[in-house]
């Protein structure tokens, strides 16, 4: 999947890129400042010490500002598999404590996982499509839950309605992994805390412009139908100020770059080229 990320200069907003990202194609981002740490030893550092500064990422090691965005590319895949590159998924958190999840394709799981965060933190998934390689991992995140200190069920938005086949629904695709692991599911309860596995489905007409599907704690998101296929959107997230564009799988088009000019930063996901 090609995907162009494009940060505006702003302060309140880091977009960071975990290891598995660094051989994305296509990315669009200043890798100026990645060189500086290498050469000459500068004031302040010891072989032995903390680094002073740091150019890369290391998960629960930076605080949260009150007014920040957190962005961490946890997927950029295509649907090939590749053993240290996962399918579409974002994680979102804002300095109030909110975290999203923006699509979960294949392998997602893994590097949600990695992050070390309580997954009670990561309750709050938001699907743009329902392509393997955009919620691939959602039935994986959910089933492995319950052994792994999950207590809290999932909150899960993706699109339906607009037209589509009521079968085509979000609200049908979960149904469907709950009958898929209806024997894991019974045969848990008495031996594992089995609460996480709620799952609450929020189906919102994807058809829809400018469609406010979640405003909470001073954060609204937005969807748009995406040029994709029927059932396909962006999401649109904004709060104090700041903006997050997430196209979901799309081209190259006008109609997206109207709805997300202004964005802090804008992820915009092309898996074919247009000619």
């Amino acid at each position: 999947m090609r995907q162009s990320v494009s940060p505006k200069p702003r302060s309140g907003v880091q977009l960071l890129m975990l290891g598995l990202m660094a051989s994305l194609p296509g990315l669009q981002i200043n890798h100026a400042a990645l060189a500086s740490g290498g050469g000459t030893v500068q004031e302040g550092w010891s072989p032995t010490d903390r680094y002073p500064s740091h150019e890369v990422y290391f998960p629960g090691t930076e605080e949260l500002a009150p007014d920040e965005m957190r962005v961490l590319a946890c997927g950029s895949g295509m649907p090939m598999p590749r053993t240290k590159q996962a399918a579409a998924c974002f994680l979102i958190e804002l300095g109030n404590g909110d975290k999203f999840v923006f699509d979960i394709g294949t392998g997602a799981f893994t590097t949600l996982y990695a992050l070390g965060l309580p997954l009670d933190y990561m309750t709050k998934i938001f699907i743009s499509h329902q392509h393997a390689d955009h919620m691939g991992d959602l039935p994986t995140f959910w089933i492995y839950g319950m052994q792994n200190g999950r207590s809290k069920p999932l909150d899960v938005w993706g699109p339906g309605g607009g037209g589509m086949p009521e079968s085509w629904g979000t609200k049908s695709a979960i149904d469907g992994i709950l009958k898929f692991y209806d024997w894991m599911l019974e045969t848990s309860k008495g031996g594992l805390d089995t609460r996480s596995l709620a799952i609450n489905v929020y189906e919102f007409d994807w058809s829809k412009v400018n469609n406010v599907i979640y405003d909470e704690n001073g954060v609204v998101i937005r969807t748009i139908p995406a040029v994709h296929l029927e059932g396909s959107v962006s999401f649109i997230l904004e709060w104090k100020g700041l903006k997050l564009a997430f196209s979901g799988d799309t081209l190259a088009n006008r109609w997206w770059t109207e709805y997300a000019k202004g964005a802090d930063i804008a992820i915009h996901e092309s898996f074919l080229p247009n000619e």
